[in-house]
This record gives structure tokens, sequence and C-alpha cells, in this order.
């Protein structure tokens, strides 16, 4: 019993483990190989905002055709970097349905970048107390534990799991 748990543990952790490093490397090529734009324009740009309003018949709305994008409340949306990884970030759909296709156990998954804008999967409306009058949208993904702890880690790792 205490070794099927600890296989099964292991097997989990091995699928997330390729889950994460699929995303990694693909999101380095996928920012590698954009070509800078200076003359992009807010406008233009076609996204899913995380921030926009919820259905009221739902309540909550999972997407699983797109990803949603979180833009933290002081950086500015029409600024040439936002506007480049908004474009970038967007190859990063297939990948995250990849993973959700042999994995159907994840949940959400995260791209969060040194910006602070943040792609997930699948995509649903920003659900936060900022819809509140007395309320603002403080969330920033670089202040999320997980993501200081990844930019602070190594980059290449070894993870164990023993029994």
């Amino acid at each position: 019993m205490k070794e099927q748990r600890r296989r099964r543990t292991a097997a989990a952790a091995d699928s997330a483990l390729c889950d994460l490093s699929r995303m990694a490397m693909e999101a380095e090529k996928f920012q590698m190989e954009h070509p800078w734009s200076g003359d992009s324009e807010v406008d233009k740009m076609v996204y899913y905002n995380a921030k926009d309003d919820i259905d009221p018949d739902f309540k909550r709305l999972v997407s699983y055709n797109t990803t949603a994008v979180h833009i933290p409340t002081d950086i500015y949306e029409g600024s040439s970097i936002i506007l480049n990884e908004l474009n970038w970030t967007e190859a990063l759909e297939d990948v995250f349905r990849k993973n959700k296709e042999e994995d159907p156990t994840l949940l959400w998954q995260v791209f969060g970048s040194a910006t602070g804008l943040a792609r997930y999967f699948p995509a649903s409306p920003w659900t936060d107390s900022s819809n509140l009058a007395d309320k603002i949208d403080l969330y920033d993904v670089r202040r999320r534990p997980w993501y200081i702890q990844g930019a602070a880690s190594p980059k290449d790792m070894l993870i164990l799991v023993d029994a």
C-alpha cells in the first residue's frame, strides 16, 4: 500500500515536472522567436482580459478554448513590453492545451512574467474583491510565493521523492 502510494506520488510529480519543463522551454523559445515591435497599438491587441465582468448567469466562466491574461493595475497595458509579451505568450495556449490533454488532473496552469503579466489556462474572468467600490486589484504574479521561489531557485533542478 505504501509502495503504491509512493509510486503514484512519484508518477504525479514526474508528470507535473514534464508539463512545467515543456512550458518553460516553449516560453523561452516563443520569446526568442518573437519579433519585437515598438509600434503596437493597445486597441488592436486581442486577448481575454481576466478582469472583465463575470457572467451573471454562471457566476464564474471557464473556457478551455483560450487563456486569460491578468496585468497588474500599476502596469500600463499599452506599453511596448506588455504588448510584445501579449503577442509571444499567446503561443503558450497550445502548450497549456497539450498539458491538459496529457494530464486531465491539471487544474490551473499559469505563466508569470518578470513584467507582472500572468497568462493562465483555462481562461476565467478575474474574481477579486476589487469589484467592491473601496477596493483595488493588488494582485501581482511577481509577489506570489510560487513565482518568488521559482525565480530565486536554481534553474537546473533534481526532484527526489523518497518514501
